[in-house]
């Protein structure tokens, strides 16, 4: 089936920044690279004004800015947790069916996707308008101690049998 160009391209764009994901996460699931992107942009859109998620939609390829929007309520945000916890919780929340994601690790590896692809500008503008705990979670702004160790607790849980991470065991 022929599609239009642009259509291609934006399938193209996306399939490379989950690829991109999937490697900054040190994953193999693509349903779990697009579990993080999608939580965790929504995430962040629930968290800025209306004016500056559409600035930031305006720097994404057209099928991620159609994920970024999909269920947005514009009338109810920005939320009002403004906590580091509470946006961690919102990541885990948004991603149904996906115990297996660290929403620290995956938040940390979606910022800084982001950081690599749009304007920086952009992205200063983005991490001015969050509270200072938050901020901490872009590259070069806050500790990245921990990021390895997290990187190997989920290449752990992703080989492990689904009945063991359920459970809630560890393997070996």
């Amino acid at each position: 089936m022929e599609r239009p160009a642009v259509i291609g391209r934006t399938v193209q764009e996306t399939d490379i920044w989950l690829k991109e994901l999937r490697n900054e996460m040190r994953i193999d699931n693509p349903d779990t690279a697009y579990a993080a992107l999608r939580a965790v942009l929504h995430e962040l859109r629930d968290r800025l004004t209306i004016n500056e998620a559409a600035q930031l939609a305006a720097q994404l390829p057209m099928l991620i800015c159609g994920i970024y929007f999909d269920g947005w309520k514009p009338a109810v945000n920005p939320t009002r947790v403004r906590t580091l916890q509470g946006f961690l919780d919102g990541v885990r929340d948004k991603a149904p069916g996906h115990r297996e994601l660290d929403p620290n690790w995956a938040t940390r590896c979606v910022f800084a996707l982001l950081a690599r692809h749009v304007a920086p500008g952009e992205i200063e503008e983005v991490i001015q308008s969050l509270p200072q705990e938050l901020r901490a979670l872009w590259p070069g702004r806050g500790d990245a101690g921990g990021l390895s160790h997290a990187a190997g607790a989920m290449r752990d849980i992703e080989k492990q049998p689904a009945s063991r991470v359920e459970a809630g065991q560890k393997q070996s």
